[in-house]
């Protein structure tokens, strides 16, 4: 698997943990928050300011987009519903992958910013 495969995977994973805001039971075909966290980021890999629409033209052009493709989601929420059910989400959750992400890049130590913030030097 590749690097990038993997990442996406440990995502996808730091993503169905995050909190769900919704209350009471999810009727079949509901959003995962795997699906959800997913789209943020997707949008990283995308030129495009309207994440949901770019994705509706690539299915609708080429029968599949780059979310099934290249994120393994099962289905794509809107730009306003990634927005309410990620508001709020504690950014922590991230640190563990980014830290992965950096030395899987090989990014020298002095450009690293250390533990505890920007102010502290190396």
């Amino acid at each position: 698997m590749s690097i990038i495969k993997e990442l996406i995977a440990e995502l996808s994973g730091v993503c169905a943990g995050l909190p769900d805001r919704r209350t009471g039971p999810h009727p079949d075909g509901d959003y995962q928050m795997a699906d959800i966290g997913l789209s943020a980021f997707s949008i990283f890999f995308m030129n495009s300011p309207s994440f949901l629409a770019h994705q509706r033209a690539l299915h609708d052009g080429h029968g599949r987009s780059n979310c099934e493709t290249l994120f393994g989601m099962l289905a794509i929420p809107s730009d306003a519903y990634i927005g309410l059910m990620l508001h709020g989400a504690p950014p922590a959750a991230f640190d563990g992958l980014f830290l992965r992400a950096i030395e899987a890049a090989a990014i020298p130590r002095q450009y690293r910013v250390p533990a505890g913030g920007a102010d502290r030097h190396p």
